[in-house]
């Protein structure tokens, strides 16, 4: 038995069952949460290439080949399949507490498949074409019941088509590299290639119009699996050529090219940030922030540089599923709308969503005492030393997004206004006690890891640590 068969087709079988049960939609969520939790544990401790008792001495093997291409699980890829299944567990569960679009679990199911085979792959290169049948089939994800298929969708789905070309046309530059060795045009033209390649893949400005689009025109929890699940496996391929290619690990251009990408991200993040009312779109320049902070972190080049990027990219699940659940529950309030004049004074009749939300926002940006602070402020005191320019840019982003949590929070506590018979006479509590533990224990979880980082951080470290190709 192949253990890749095993991440790529239990994940793609489970989908069309799961577009079966979606009247059904408790049963539905917990099998697709309780799948991909599982699949979480096998990727950590599935025994490899050894007889395993369990299953009378059968031996899993950790690679096959299909149509001449192989498929293989390394140490790294099991990390990055732990990421990516305990993730899309978390946002699963989000949609048995409101519900979520008929697609929502299917199409995400066979999505993760697709994502384990552009893990595995060998070479990396052909990824993308996993990558880019994911993008097609979150489409469906991202639409409604009223907009099947709606801008931000579109959108996202375009600039991911983009970006392939450049991936397949890097791999065809490598191969004539390794016949021809003494002419290093072919590197300087791959390298260029790649770089506009994941250029696209990240949404690196000006191709980041995609971001505030998802976040605005698409089901919060949908848009939030796009921003943590689909978002993390672009950059877990970036860091693998990293350090699968050391004409590319340990150019001193790359870094550099990396390090003027985040800052920018995280600049134009702030600038539009700042002037946001309408929590949707404040997300997606948010996470304009974040991808800007990780890639400065990896433009660090250094192991330091490593555990911040993924110490950022393992807590941006936390606050964007606590994002999408809240912002549900309250945009269903405000009668379809999340602009901070329809959310106006809800927060009497939803306090615990209210406070999950904003708490969420603040997280994703590393504010002080939530848990996306301490790995912040270490990339932040990393940048006052090597680039200081990035740490200024970095901090305006953080305090643009806090501002706007400001203002969205007071719209939240704002008085109702006496013209507005409907909250006047709306009961004071209206959230349902499933729905006040969800939140509590999210908003637990972002305080306590933010006040004690020692519980997560050295599990960062030392996943950091297998990432060892990236130039010190």
């Amino acid at each position: 038995m192949a253990a890749p068969i095993l991440f790529v087709a239990l994940p793609l079988a489970a989908a069309p069952l799961l577009y079966l049960l979606r009247r059904w939609r408790r049963v539905g969520t917990v099998l697709a949460a309780g799948l991909s939790l599982c699949l979480t544990l096998l990727a950590l401790g599935l025994p490899l290439d050894q007889p395993l008792a369990l299953l009378g001495g059968t031996i899993i093997r950790s690679s096959m080949t299909v149509l001449g291409r192989a498929f293989e699980i390394d140490p790294v890829d099991r990390l990055a399949l732990a990421f990516v299944f305990s993730q899309a567990a978390a946002l699963f569960l989000g949609a048995g507490l409101h519900g979520a679009g008929r697609y929502y679990l299917p199409a995400g199911q066979a999505i993760l498949g697709l994502l384990a085979a552009a893990a595995f792959v060998r070479p990396f290169l052909f990824a993308a074409l996993f990558l880019e049948i994911a993008a097609a089939l979150a489409v469906f994800m991202l639409g409604d019941e009223a907009r099947p298929v709606t801008r931000g969708a579109l959108r996202f789905l375009v600039f991911m088509t983009l970006g392939m070309p450049f991936i397949l046309l890097t791999g065809w530059l490598i191969e004539g590299s390794a016949a021809s060795p003494e002419d290093v045009s072919f590197v300087a033209k791959a390298t260029l290639l790649l770089a506009a390649g994941f250029a696209v893949l990240l949404a690196v400005a000006p191709f980041h119009t995609w971001l505030p689009a998802v976040a605005e025109h698409s089901p919060p929890l949908a848009a939030a699996f796009v921003f943590t699940v689909m978002s993390f496996i672009p950059l877990f391929l970036l860091l693998s050529f990293l350090g699968a290619y050391t004409w590319l690990g340990q150019n001193p251009a790359v870094y550099r090219a990396l390090t003027v990408a985040g800052g920018g991200m995280a600049l134009v993040g702030a600038l539009f940030a700042f002037g946001q009312r309408n929590f949707r779109r404040s997300m997606g320049y948010a996470m304009m922030v974040d991808i800007g902070a990780v890639l400065l972190a990896i433009g660090l080049g250094t192991p330091a540089g490593a555990e911040a990027a993924l110490g950022a990219l393992a807590l941006r699940g936390l606050a964007l599923s606590l994002w999408g659940v809240s912002l549900d529950q309250l945009r269903r309030a405000g009668g379809g709308d999340d602009d901070f004049d329809a959310l106006r004074g809800l927060a009497r009749r939803y306090p615990f969503a209210s406070t999950a939300l904003i708490l969420s926002l603040l997280s994703l940006v590393g504010f002080p005492l939530t848990a996306g602070f301490p790995a912040r402020w270490a990339l932040l005191r990393l940048l006052t030393q090597i680039h200081p320019t990035g740490a200024i840019l970095l901090l305006l982003g953080m305090v643009s997004v806090a501002l706007v949590c400001v203002r969205g929070l007071g719209a939240l506590l704002a008085p109702v206004e006496s013209g507005d018979e409907d909250l006047e006479l709306a009961p004071r509590w209206s959230e349902k006690p499933s729905a006040v533990v969800v939140y509590s224990l999210g908003v637990l979880a972002v305080l306590v890891l933010g006040a004690f980082p020692q519980w997560l951080l050295p599990l960062v470290a030392r996943t950091a640590s297998v990432f060892t190709g990236i130039s010190q």
